[in-house]
């Protein structure tokens, strides 16, 4: 259906067909550009010592493969800023992906360079079938008028440059949501406590939709059913590992994320610019400086800021719909995304917004305001099209304009908290429509379409 989708949009519009070729050259020759900097950085690897491909991979994933194998911690005391090594996720993460990540560089980076791709198109295929087989008519119309921005948009080609866990990770949130909208328990249960909670629990944020829709008995059955999946892959995580070794990891592992704020080197107003990290916690500690009270005031305006989003949830409680997501999507959708971003307000590390372009789309197709519309893309594109930008700033004045070889001088993202911004944006706006859907829904009260 989604191509049925681009060849209308490819008959219709000049337009289109103009930005589609264009973003598909730009495409491209940013991946072979991108394949070009691998290849450069694995010759340089073998003649230079210290020499990293990437920072993520080979300071976090490999090493915890390597120490998990050799019955070593996985998590090292000390401040993120004087340690080496690094390694944030779940022992299960070290275990399941050690054959993958044992295998040598040369081999390794050709087929994560490939699963990249292959991630990232099939994020573009399942929300379009998302769309469709919710009945989201327009909202999938939307998706694929966007084909040309989701090409270049930036996030994807920091992931593959950086061979992060973002867009996978996003990918696996996408499964989830499907089959909580189909009330498909197998499916949510395995997505949830499988996969995402042992990466990143916080992307599990589509629990909380049967939850608020009424539909308690698939909630707590999906509940139940999480914790038991998270406990059999940790059972299994200690028998391989050892008992002893294992149960140390996973208590060392929840002792990590609970010093994690402590230790996190955190740029105060010492440092000339703000940096890629933009969380609450980031942007009041850079302005005001690095305390314990800074932390407790940032602490404050957070839970301040959800504070409306627990209203909101606080009226679906009190009116459940008692419908599937399948039946109401446009509110399971909203829902979702607003809790997606509530998610990411509470957390102390805000790098990318991964889902950010479907998030877009959506309320694009969904509000009928013009002058919304436009503000949002005036928010909405800079960071989208960030990655073209940076390119055309190195091939403009080439390394000059890079600062300690992890910052471009040009990026407006590292001056101002624009991810931030544009996270605030977009779930101020889906509040304002949860709000309006939050009225019992009746023969005389119908539904409202539209912020």
């Amino acid at each position: 259906m989604i191509l049925k989708r681009i060849r209308e949009n490819w008959s219709a519009s000049k337009t289109y067909r103009v930005l589609l070729v264009a973003t598909i050259v730009y495409a491209l020759l940013r991946l072979a550009i991108q394949v070009y900097l691998f290849t450069d950085a694995l010759a340089t690897q073998s003649t230079a010592e210290g020499a990293q491909i990437s920072s993520d991979l080979e300071l976090a994933y490999i090493p915890a493969a390597q120490h998990f194998r050799a019955g070593q911690d996985l998590y090292l005391q000390g401040s993120l800023e004087v340690i080496e090594y690094h390694f944030n996720y779940a022992p299960s993460f070290a275990l399941f992906f050690m054959p993958l990540l044992l295998l040598p560089l040369n081999i390794l980076i050709p087929l994560l360079v490939i699963l990249h791709i292959v991630v990232y198109v099939l994020l573009y295929i399942v929300w379009a079938r998302i769309f469709e087989k919710n009945k989201l008519t327009h909202v999938a119309v939307m998706w694929a008028k966007l084909l040309p921005l989701f090409l270049v948009f930036s996030v994807f080609w920091d992931d593959l440059a950086y061979l992060n866990m973002y867009l996978l990770t996003a990918l696996f949130a996408t499964f989830l949501i499907e089959a909580v909208l189909d009330e498909n328990l197998g499916w949510a249960i395995f997505w949830l406590g499988v996969v995402i909670m042992p990466i990143k629990p916080h992307w599990g944020f589509a629990l909380i939709i049967p939850l608020l829709l009424g539909r308690y008995k698939f909630f707590f059955k999906l509940l139940a059913g999480s914790i038991a999946a998270y406990l059999t892959v940790a059972g299994i995580t200690v028998l391989v590992g050892g008992v002893g070794y294992g149960i140390r990891q996973y208590q060392d592992y929840f002792a990590f994320l609970a010093r994690l704020s402590r230790d996190f080197p955190w740029r105060g107003p010492g440092q000339p610019f703000l940096g890629y990290n933009h969380s609450i916690l980031q942007i009041i500690l850079y302005y005001l400086g690095v305390s314990p009270v800074n932390m407790r005031i940032a602490t404050i305006v957070k839970l301040f800021l959800l504070l409306p989003l627990g209203i909101v949830s606080l009226k679906y409680l009190r009116h459940p719909l008692n419908k599937t997501g399948h039946e109401v999507p446009e509110i399971a959708l909203s829902l979702a995304f607003a809790f997606y971003l509530g998610a990411f307000i509470l957390l102390d590390m805000v790098w990318e917004l991964s889902l950010g372009l479907v998030v877009f789309a959506f309320l694009l197709a969904t509000i009928q305001q013009k002058n919304i519309k436009i503000f949002l893309w005036i928010l909405f594109a800079p960071y989208a099209l960030l990655d073209l930008w940076r390119l055309v700033s190195y091939i403009a004045l080439g390394d000059s304009v890079l600062y300690e070889d992890s910052y471009v001088l040009t990026d407006p993202l590292i001056y101002v908290p624009w991810i931030m911004m544009i996270l605030l944006a977009f779930y101020t706006l889906l509040l304002m429509k949860l709000n309006r859907f939050s009225l019992p829904v009746t023969e005389e009260t119908k539904i409202p379409q539209a912020v």
